[in-house]
C-alpha cells in the first residue's frame, strides 16, 4: 500500500517523511518515517494505511493487503456449495420479497361506490375503515379527554424510557421477549420484519387516504413524550405493525409453545400501541384501526403468500425444543394469566389455580 492518507513514504496527510501534518520525520505519534506509532515507511508500526483514529474492530475494519491463492482452495469442499445459503440473507432484505408478492394481490382495490376520501375507505371484499370525525367536538373531545387522563396517571419514570425507546426500536421488545437474534432464528427474524415492512406500506397508505391530524394538532399542550411524528396520525402504525408481528409469532411458533407464548406475545402488542397514546402521540381510534387492519391484512392476504408460507415454515423449525413437552408441566409454567398486562396494567400477571 502507498500514497494513503495516514502514513506512506512522501509526505501522506497524517503523517509522512517529509512534514506530514500529523506526525514527523522522526518519531511523529501518528505516523512519521522514522518509527511513527501508526504508519510511515520505514518503521511505522502497522505498515498500511490505517484510519486516523485507528482500527475499530467494532465496525469489522480488518485491514489485508495478501492474496489468497486459488490453487488453495478446494471448492468441492466449500460448506455451501454454489449457492448463497438462505440463513445467510438479511432479515429486513428478505422482507422485501414478501413486500413484492404482497404488493400484487389487491389490497387497494376499493368499493368505488362506498369509499369517500378522507371519511370511509372499503375494499371490495367488505373491509372497511371508517374514523370518527375530529371537527364534531363531541368526538374530538372524548379522544383528548383520553389522552389527558393516561397523560396524568401513566406517565411515570419508566413507562416515560420506554415509550422513548420504542418509538424507533420497537423491534427490540420482541427481541428480548422471544430471546432472538438473526444468528440462532433468522427466519424468525425475517418474518418480523416482513410484518414491519408490508405494515409499514400499507399504513402510509391509509395515512394519506384519510389525513387525519395528531393529538398535538388539536392540543399543543399535551406535551408528547416524544417529538410528534412527521406524518398523519390515523391508523397508528405502531398498532399495525406490532398487532400483525404478533399475529404471525403465534402461528409461526409449535403448539408446546404456544401455551408458553401466545399471551405475553399478544400483551406486548397491545401495550407498544397503548404507549403511543400515554405518550401523546395517538388517539385510541388510531390504535384500533392499526389492530383491525392487521386483523384483515393477516387473514386476507399474508397466510395466502407463498413467500410467507415458506418463511413460517422455515421459522417453525426453529423453535422446536427437545424435551419442552416436559418441561411445560412444571408447575411455576401453569396457570400464569396475562389478561391483566393485556389491559395495558403495570400489574405482575397473577398465578392462577392450574384446575
Amino acid at each position: 500500500m502507498f500514497g494513503f492518507m495516514n502514513g506512506g513514504s512522501n509526505g501522506g496527510s497524517n503523517g509522512g517523511s517529509n512534514g506530514g501534518s500529523n506526525g514527523g520525520s522522526n518519531g511523529g505519534s501518528n505516523g512519521g518515517s522514522n518509527g511513527g506509532s501508526n504508519g510511515g515507511s520505514n518503521g511505522g508500526s502497522a505498515g498500511f494505511s490505517v484510519p486516523a483514529g485507528g482500527i475499530d474492530t467494532n465496525t469489522g475494519v480488518l485491514p489485508f493487503d495478501g492474496v489468497v491463492a486459488l490453487e488453495d482452495i478446494d471448492v468441492a469442499c466449500l460448506p455451501t456449495g454454489s449457492r448463497f445459503p438462505t440463513a445467510s440473507w438479511s432479515p429486513h432484505l428478505r422482507a422485501q420479497l414478501v413486500l413484492a408478492e404482497f404488493g400484487a394481490t389487491g389490497w387497494r382495490n376499493t368499493n368505488t361506490t362506498a369509499t369517500v376520501p378522507q371519511e370511509r375507505w372499503e375494499h371490495a371484499d367488505g373491509f372497511w375503515l371508517a374514523p370518527a370525525p375530529l371537527d364534531h367536538m363531541g368526538s374530538a373531545e372524548a379522544e383528548i379527554a383520553a389522552l389527558l387522563e393516561k397523560r396524568d396517571t401513566q406517565r411515570n419514570g419508566a413507562r416515560m424510557s420506554e415509550i422513548a425507546w420504542q418509538a424507533d426500536r420497537p423491534a427490540d421488545y420482541w427481541k428480548t421477549l422471544l430471546s432472538l437474534d438473526a444468528a440462532s432464528k433468522p427466519a424468525t427474524m425475517a418474518v418480523i420484519a416482513s410484518a414491519y415492512t408490508v405494515g409499514q406500506m400499507v399504513g402510509m397508505y391509509f395515512k394519506d387516504f384519510f389525513a387525519r391530524a395528531r393529538p398535538a394538532h388539536l392540543l399543543p399542550t399535551l406535551m408528547t413524550v416524544v417529538p410528534t411524528p412527521n406524518h398523519p396520525s390515523y391508523p397508528s402504525n405502531h398498532a399495525l405493525q406490532n398487532e400483525l408481528v404478533a399475529r404471525l409469532l403465534v402461528r409461526l411458533l409449535p403448539d408446546s409453545l404456544k401455551h408458553c407464548y401466545s399471551d405475553a406475545i399478544n400483551s406486548m402488542a397491545f401495550r407498544l400501541a397503548e404507549n403511543r397514546e400515554i405518550g401523546g402521540l395517538h388517539f385510541s381510534q388510531d390504535s384500533d384501526a392499526g389492530r383491525k387492519i392487521a386483523h384483515w391484512l393477516d387473514e386476507t392476504y399474508m397466510r395466502n403468500l407463498n413467500s410467507m408460507q415458506a418463511l413460517l415454515a422455515e421459522a417453525r423449525s426453529e423453535w422446536h425444543v427437545t424435551g419442552h413437552s416436559a418441561m411445560r408441566n412444571l408447575p411455576y409454567l401453569n396457570g400464569i394469566s396475562y389478561a391483566n398486562s393485556f389491559q395495558g396494567s403495570t400489574n405482575t400477571p397473577q398465578t392462577e389455580d392450574p384446575q
